[in-house]
């Protein structure tokens, strides 16, 4: 009798592999400076989807699609943003917060950083207190991409406008013109915001 274990075809060999390397990559989760976090600092992510793609090649040097409102909770940390393509069929997209760890998940996330503004204790969590007013009051997402528009709000626009009130502008007047499906006219994207004056990063991947 035969008693050698059948060659395994090298197709089904390979995928394995590329699975375990998979799940292992999903399931690990990443390490934060819990001691350097702090309330309004944001957070920067390029997601792994097209429209992350997208959004990285309307202008050169673009490395973030994404941004959010780093702000404590009895929970954690949560990043505060407002987030497309995310709702069930029965909901919409909407301003949303969630764990640190979930918003630069593997799954979510192929590059990220955190980032100091300068902005003072106090009205850093002042400004986090607006930001999950607006988790609480369900602002919509702005599909639109509107500036003029306040009633709803795309990620980048929502981070501004919480930095407005608190008197500071981190676009500096950077825009983009836009005339692309969906979006056309003057738009702010996360990269308008990464390059403000005072920013400091101190975490990324």
């Amino acid at each position: 009798m035969d008693t050698c274990p059948k060659k395994v075809p090298r197709v089904l060999l390979l995928l394995s592999v590329l699975l375990a390397f998979a799940c292992g990559r999903e399931s690990s989760a990443r390490t934060f400076p819990q001691e350097e976090l702090r309330a309004g600092d944001l957070a920067f992510r390029c997601g792994t989807g097209m429209v992350s793609r997208v959004v990285t090649t309307v202008e050169d040097g673009c490395i973030y699609s994404h941004v959010g409102v780093l702000a404590p909770s009895a929970e954690g940390w949560q990043v505060v943003h407002a987030v497309p393509y995310e709702a069930s069929k029965d909901d919409f997209d909407r301003v949303k917060a969630e764990p640190l760890e979930v918003f630069f998940s593997a799954k979510m996330a192929a590059k990220g950083c955190l980032v100091h503004t300068g902005l003072a204790e106090e009205e850093a969590l002042a400004l986090c207190s607006v930001a999950f007013r607006q988790v609480r009051d369900s602002v919509r997402f702005d599909s639109a991409y509107d500036l003029a528009d306040s009633s709803r709000l795309y990620c980048t626009e929502f981070v501004w406008r919480l930095y407005r009130r608190a008197g500071v502008d981190l676009s500096e007047g950077r825009r983009i013109d836009l005339s692309i499906p969906l979006v056309h006219g003057e738009c702010l994207l996360p990269e308008h915001l990464y390059h403000y004056k005072n920013n400091i990063v101190y975490y990324q991947f």
